[in-house]
């Protein structure tokens, strides 16, 4: 069978899932996943190697020692590791490597804003993380070689850990089911379910879809940043102030005129700003990483337009926000740009159906700055 473009199809109807599986019980699907052979090893390895890209080896099994050494990573690393018991971890090789990013259009049972990234792991055999859980929603989806995977029960950040300075390790699991992941089968976790994987060989690749899980600490920073940055200043005054009873008493009368000031900087078009820039900012700026057209032609000719792996895009009404950025559409474009930030790949019927003279003014321009690829 010829070679194709990564693809997930959800084994059951998306209501089922949603209601019976999603942030409630992991589910294992085997074979829901194709297309998985591109990238191999070496050339995650490369990627690893590359300024900007987030990577990571792990050492270690059972109790440990565990040994984590953070990228920058140099390539004579990799021939000091040894034969067993190792791991090598990418972030956001969507954003790097667009093909690879295609994949997520098998996940439109989610919206798109939940989505985060593509981590992929490369193991020799007993090559493992460790037992550990996730704060968000994943689905791992084995690539090439096999993995054992363990699964426990929900933890939280009270769960006992082996003392290590950098890796949150659970320090007993008690196992509660297990799989044997071939590749093209997704085990999906929801947030807080204990697990470890352990590479059963040499040749184990595993893509990890991770899922956004916004703090509120970090969206109120957000909200607070946007609305400051547009806010004139304001200062307290009193031109009614009376004598007080006791002048070292906040009285609740200050105490709210002092937090009904601060508050009301909270303006609504700004924290609407706010939520809209940070959910449409992507993880890691990967634009320099070129697409791959021709494999991508290759394995599906009928793809006519690809979008950049590091692009996100978020509809607000007759708003885009592209990587952060707004971008006001006319009535002629919004069918095309609706099209554009529904899924990653495009078919010339597709364009066509939706294209106007206006709408493929604002492509053009996308184009020529790197966001989408004509194939």
């Amino acid at each position: 069978m010829s070679a194709t473009l990564p693809h997930f199809t959800l084994p059951l109807a998306p209501e089922a899932f949603l209601r019976d599986y999603w942030q409630k019980t992991p589910l294992f699907m085997p074979a829901a996943a194709t297309g998985l052979d591109s990238p191999d090893a070496d050339t995650l390895a490369g990627l690893a190697l590359e300024d900007g890209v987030e990577a990571r080896i792990i050492q270690g099994a059972g109790k440990g020692p565990w040994q984590l050494q953070q990228g920058p990573l140099d390539e004579e690393i990799f021939s000091s590791l040894g034969e067993r018991d190792w791991t090598l971890l990418v972030q956001s090789v969507d954003h790097f490597l667009t093909e690879t990013s295609l994949l997520l259009d098998g996940f439109a049972f989610l919206p798109g804003w939940r989505v985060e990234d593509i981590m992929m792991s490369y193991a020799v055999t007993g090559g493992s993380v460790g037992p550990h859980f996730d704060r968000y929603d994943v689905f791992l989806i084995q690539a090439h070689g096999s993995r054992r995977w363990q699964i426990g029960e929900v933890c939280d950040e009270h769960s006992p850990r082996l003392p290590h300075p950098d890796l949150k390790l659970l320090d007993d699991m008690a196992v509660r089911e297990e799989y044997i992941a071939m590749p093209g089968d997704v085990l999906y976790l929801p947030p807080g379910v204990a697990h470890h994987g352990v590479a059963e060989d040499d040749d184990c690749l595993t893509w990890s879809v991770g899922f956004r899980a916004p703090d509120y600490q970090m969206l109120m920073a957000e909200i607070a940043g946007e609305c400051l940055a547009d806010a004139d200043s304001h200062l307290f005054t009193d031109p009614q102030r009376t004598v007080p009873d006791n002048p070292a008493i906040l009285t609740d009368q200050d105490r709210q005129a002092l937090v009904r000031g601060a508050l009301d900087l909270l303006k609504p078009e700004g924290i609407e700003r706010a939520v809209y820039r940070w959910l449409s900012t992507p993880r890691q700026d990967g634009l320099e990483f070129a697409i791959d057209d021709h494999h991508i032609r290759e394995r599906d000719p009928h793809t006519a337009l690809v979008r950049h792996g590091s692009v996100r895009l978020l509809m607000q009404g007759n708003r885009v926000w592209l990587n952060g950025e707004p971008h006001t559409l006319t009535e002629q474009q919004r069918p095309l740009v609706q099209l554009l930030a529904s899924k990653r790949r495009y078919t010339e019927s597709e364009l066509e159906a939706v294209m106007t003279s206006t709408a493929r003014e604002l492509l053009h321009e996308w184009i020529e700055q790197g966001f989408f690829a004509p194939l």
